[in-house]
């Protein structure tokens, strides 16, 4: 049997990515299923490193990513709480002596400045084994990754890294090589470690269907705009 090594910062616990279980989403047993419908909704989880998509991208092609406003994900339920909207604002105001504030005071940047409500904490690696998904974007924020394994378990799967989708956002697949997946996460470092909570509902567009296009003005009601379901 072996022995997790785990590192405390602040009060909170944070385990290596290699040392972590394997997600749902990268069971052979249950392969990415495909949208039911031309635009459902896809649930982004912040307890999982890597949310499946079950979208194949063609190299170059271009996807309009949108999130459900309002939606709201915790990265630290155990700790104070750390509550974000999809693009990493600050949803709530951790208590000042919770483990919560005191971690993304001194480890989110700009370092030493408060997690306050309305504001934004970037996220900064903590070594190699916990790198979080785009170093330098808000904690919490929507980013979105392409793997060519239908089942990535590690950060080493998404060779071009993650992008920031935020609210509203583009992730353009590499435009050389393979077909790749298309993955969806909230930005953190240990999402399944036990205190994450949440989801975002996000909506996707292949471009080139009209949402996204050129033409496609800003503020004009459209299927994209359509988030009562």
């Amino acid at each position: 049997m072996r022995t997790l090594k785990t590192l405390a910062i602040c009060g909170m616990v944070v385990i290596p990515l290699s040392l972590l279980p394997e997600t749902a989403s990268s069971s052979p047993d249950s392969p990415p299923s495909p949208p039911k419908s031309n635009h459902p909704f896809f649930s982004v989880r912040a307890d999982q490193f890597f949310n499946a998509t079950g979208l194949l991208a063609a190299p170059g092609e271009s996807f309009l990513i949108r999130a459900k406003p309002h939606d709201v994900v915790d990265l630290s339920t155990l700790n104070g709480g750390y509550k974000t909207f999809s693009d990493g604002t600050i949803v709530v105001t951790p208590p000042p002596d919770s483990g919560a504030f005191q971690y993304f005071r001194d480890r989110a940047g700009p370092i030493y400045s408060d997690p306050v409500a309305g504001s934004r904490k970037s996220l900064l690696p903590l070594g190699e084994q916990l790198r979080g998904h785009l170093p330098g974007a808000p904690n919490g924020a929507l980013v979105a990754g392409f793997s060519a394994s239908a089942y990535p378990t590690s950060f080493n799967d998404f060779p071009y890294g993650f992008v920031l989708i935020n609210d509203r956002g583009i992730a353009r697949a590499p435009s050389t090589g393979e077909y790749r997946y298309l993955f969806l996460a909230v930005n953190d470092i240990n999402n399944p470690l036990g205190d994450n909570a949440g989801e975002f509902r996000v909506r996707i567009y292949r471009l080139g269907e009209g949402v996204g296009d050129p033409g496609m003005k800003e503020g004009n009601p459209s299927q994209a705009d359509d988030f009562a379901e």
